[in-house]
């Protein structure tokens, strides 16, 4: 989905950008097919020129590759920002969903309720969220259809979160990206990207948390409050990225901007190939946990197995 100026939204002015041809993976297989055909070359005359092309070829091979590496951290270095709070805000005069989201429809057949609309502004980062809240009083769960809205794409994300009186809460979400920090002991987030079902992903949050019962007891309050504890979390998670020891506090006191570190480590994550090697491993782990929990996914079709054989299945 193409990302667009949304300011009648709240979430401020986005500037279109176009993905550079380097970064496109269609380059890459090329620059690999390239390199493949010259050794293959190599390999059938063993000549001393087809050898020095092949030279130049892994040369020229290696440095595209090893660029992102080096070039990726003097960016983020030089121009990448954090705000001093995440700054979430209700959108007032919010008493419905977008219906154009089929995944609120499907939130609503499953007894949640519309709580409110927030959005995060996109400042100067160009990257804003809208963030939609669904409760469920009965189960003591809440959901959020989120919509992360950057220069060159627009990516829905959805998250079922359960609270509990001391202040413990966990995630479950189909969002595909890994952590870029570690995880929060006091807030698990349980991630299942393969899954497309809105129905699926909610047994399977439902599943882990049968496993936190026996210590921990759930809470929910009423709209207003549930939207108000959002907000407080997500400054309190804020504030933890802030202190990773990824950023530091500018000069002018009113943003963060990027350690030396905090450049290098996160430039290299979001790097090819380190990035798909993650988002694999996310993967794996979640086809995992979904066996553990009894609930095995298909791969293939994006669904639990057993739901494909139930008479909800369409759900």
């Amino acid at each position: 989905m193409p990302a667009h100026n949304e300011a009648n939204a709240g979430i401020g002015k986005i500037t279109p950008r176009v993905l550079r041809w380097s970064r496109e993976p269609a380059t890459r297989l090329q620059v690999l097919a390239i390199w493949t055909f010259v050794g293959v070359l190599f390999g059938i005359t063993k000549s001393a020129v087809a050898w020095h092309l092949f030279e130049i070829a892994s040369a020229a091979s290696l440095a595209f590759f090893l660029w992102p590496l080096i070039e990726g951290p003097f960016r983020l270095h030089a121009k990448g920002y954090l705000p001093l709070r995440a700054n979430y805000r209700v959108i007032q005069d919010q008493t419905e969903p977008d219906l154009r989201s089929y995944r609120a429809g499907d939130l609503m057949r499953l007894g949640f309720t519309f709580a409110g609309q927030l959005v995060q502004p996109a400042g100067e980062r160009n990257v804003a969220v809208r963030l939609e809240v669904f409760l469920h009083p009965q189960n003591k769960d809440s959901a959020q259809l989120a919509q992360i809205v950057s220069g060159l794409r627009t990516t829905p994300v959805l998250i079922f979160k359960t609270r509990f009186v001391d202040d413990f809460a966990f995630e479950t979400s189909d969002a595909h990206s890994p952590h870029m920090f570690g995880p929060d002991p006091n807030s698990p987030v349980f991630r299942f990207p393969v899954l497309r079902s809105t129905h699926d992903l909610y047994r399977l949050h439902c599943a882990i948390k049968e496993q936190f019962f026996h210590s921990h007891q759930a809470a929910l309050a009423d709209k207003e409050g549930e939207v108000a504890k959002f907000i407080a979390r997500t400054e309190i998670a804020h504030q933890r990225l802030a202190d990773s020891g990824d950023y530091k506090l500018a000069p002018s006191g009113d943003h963060y901007v990027y350690t030396w570190r905090g450049a290098i480590r996160q430039a290299w994550l979001a790097a090819w190939p380190v990035k798909p090697f993650r988002q694999l491993r996310l993967q794996s782990r979640a086809m995992k946990t979904a066996q553990q929990l009894g609930l095995p996914i298909n791969a293939k079709l994006g669904r639990l197995q057993d739901s494909m054989r139930r008479p909800d299945a369409a759900q």
